[in-house]
């Protein structure tokens, strides 16, 4: 009985680990880490100010990040007036390759231990430093003030695609003097472009909807190392926040809210400790909410971005007060890294680019073409290898074949063609189409001269339903009828008197032949003879007079048999 009571204990315990595990919601991954009702952005170390050199340069500091130590490929252009001066670090163990367009002048700085490689190489200058990349920020801050007298900016880009300086215009007067390091978003920054790759699956979340007020629990896990997060509300609500150790919160927002952390938070100037021990199971999560505040949780989400500052927009609809510089809407398509783009066709000349927004039926090909903006890596002729491409939604993976286009021209880009129909029975109408391509040399596909690399398109589709033919019926009104009738009794009138036409030509009496029929059948009718009609003998064609007058005898006794019979 003991063992029993046991074995019950735990089956129950088994089944309550196995409910709460799932008990906030399913999680799932952020496209671009924007939806309805959270947005996500990663914020930068930087500064920027009006500093020029004697002979009217800027000095730039670029700090080149990678999320996945793949190698890195961008391109660089610069179209200000003077020449600038460009220093380069990056504590990447891979080699990056920077396609350098605009002003071959530019003046290069490199610091040791950063692996880079300029294309073409024909450039103006390339120096490598004494400072090395390990050394930090700060350090190669102050070693560009003692060399050039200042810093004009300092900007960290992760996973860059391209890059492009403007110049400052004007002089700014308002910019600090000297570039002290501080959080910041890129939008400030009028000098330079920067496109960057997305960082992908770093953002999950769930939502669900409840009656009254929001509750939403963001969750850290102890594993990222992000250490300052701004939350930005847009209506009153509850907060649940949980990260690492020595994470600190900031919230934006002349709002009513409800808050429980684990670290330090700081709200409309008042800064409150750290009081709740959290563990970062969403577990324990779950029962710590529903605990404080006893109320259902609306949203769950989990952030794994290895980035030192963030930023959070919580919201409650998509018309909430998100700034215009993370708003989304219908994802853009992206490749990367920035040389390579794909661009799809609804057509086998690929002269009918698709419309991104436009939905393509799952019966129909999609016409792909990938194309670079350089035919030679270094001194290298290269051309561009395929070798797996998939679709992506938000639920599932698929892989997605693809057969290879003939192009007959002399720069031709990558063609290739994909059939939907994989995708007829699928849920979702929003796919990402990727592609893992690398750089080989011309002629020798097994010779690549890069590592894989990822370009992406998105892709809207809608299934395919046959139209029915509907049964062809003829539907007969009382005008219809009654044609079809009189025109069949004229037909009939028509085909007797043609019959009596022909009986008539052939030269056999009529009356003659229709009495005598009618003579047989009351004979068979008054026997009542069950049996046919008795096959008449022939009359012979050719007889004597004698025999025309017996023959008429005859006859005549025939014809009168009946009706003495009768009387």
């Amino acid at each position: 009985m003991k063992s029993i009571t046991c074995l019950i204990a735990v089956l129950l315990c088994l089944r309550t680990a196995a409910s709460d595990s799932s008990a906030i919601c399913e999680l799932k991954d952020v496209p671009g880490n924007s939806n309805d009702w959270i947005v996500l952005q990663e914020m930068h170390l930087g500064c920027w100010t009006d500093f020029t050199t004697r002979d009217g340069a800027e000095v730039h500091i670029l700090s080149l990040l990678s999320s996945n130590e793949q190698p890195m490929i961008f391109s660089l252009s610069v179209t200000g007036g003077n020449p600038p001066v460009l220093i380069f670090t990056s504590t990447s163990t891979q080699t990056i390759s920077v396609l350098l367009e605009g002003n071959p002048a530019v003046k290069i700085f490199v610091t040791n231990g950063t692996s880079i490689q300029f294309l073409p190489k024909n450039i103006g200058s390339l120096e490598t430093l004494a400072a090395s990349s390990t050394d930090g920020d700060s350090e190669l801050l102050k070693w560009a003030v003692e060399k050039f007298g200042g810093v004009t900016s300092f900007t960290l880009a992760r996973d860059p695609r391209s890059i492009t300086f403007t110049g400052i215009t004007g002089k700014f007067f308002q910019r600090p003097s000297t570039c002290d390091l501080q959080p910041e978003t890129l939008k400030d920054k009028h000098f330079i472009n920067l496109e960057l790759s997305e960082p992908s699956n770093v953002l999950r979340s769930c939502y669900m909807k409840h009656p009254g007020e929001q509750l939403h629990v963001i969750n850290i896990p102890d594993d990222n190392r992000t250490r300052k997060v701004s939350v930005h509300l847009s209506s009153d609500c509850k907060l649940f926040l949980r990260g690492p150790p020595k994470t600190e919160w900031t919230i934006h927002g002349n709002h009513t809210i409800k808050f429980v952390s684990n670290n330090l938070i700081t709200y409309n100037n008042w800064t409150l400790p750290a009081k709740n021990e959290i563990s970062d199971k969403a577990v324990d999560i779950r029962q710590k909410a529903m605990s404080l505040f006893n109320s259902a949780i609306s949203s769950y989400s989990e952030i794994r971005l290895n980035a030192p500052h963030i930023q959070l927009w919580i919201t409650e609809n998509t018309s909430s007060s998100v700034p215009a510089e993370v708003k989304r809407t219908t994802p853009a398509p992206t490749s990367s890294p920035g040389f390579l783009e794909m661009k799809l066709y609804s057509s086998p000349d690929y002269k009918s680019p698709l419309d991104p927004s436009s939905k393509v039926q799952t019966d129909k090909r999609v016409y792909a073409e990938i194309s670079n903006n350089m035919t030679t890596l270094g001194e290298l002729s290269v051309n561009i290898m395929v070798s797996s491409c998939l679709v992506r939604s938000m639920l599932e993976v698929r892989n997605m074949p693809f057969k290879d286009e003939a192009c007959h021209n002399k720069h031709c880009p990558k063609r290739l063609s994909f059939s939907l129909e994989i995708l007829q029975d699928l849920p979702s109408s929003s796919w990402e189409l990727e592609c893992a391509v690398k750089f080989c040399m011309k002629g020798h596909d097994t010779k690549c001269v890069t590592e894989t690399m990822k370009v992406k398109r998105n892709l809207q589709v809608k299934p395919y339903i046959p139209t029915l033919i509907p049964n062809q019926c003829f539907e007969f009104g009382l005008s219809a009828v009654l044609g079809i009738a009189f025109g069949g009794f004229l037909i009939g009138v028509l085909l007797t008197g043609a019959l009596w036409f022909i009986k008539i030509r052939t030269g056999h009496p009529v009356a003659l032949g229709m009495r005598s029929t009618a003579a047989e059948l009351s004979v068979l009718y008054l026997s009542g003879c069950p049996c046919g009609l008795t096959k008449r003998q022939p009359m012979p064609t050719h007889s004597s007079p004698s025999e025309d007058s017996s023959a008429n005898a005859s006859i005549g006794s025939t014809q009168s048999t009946p009706t003495s019979s009768m009387a």
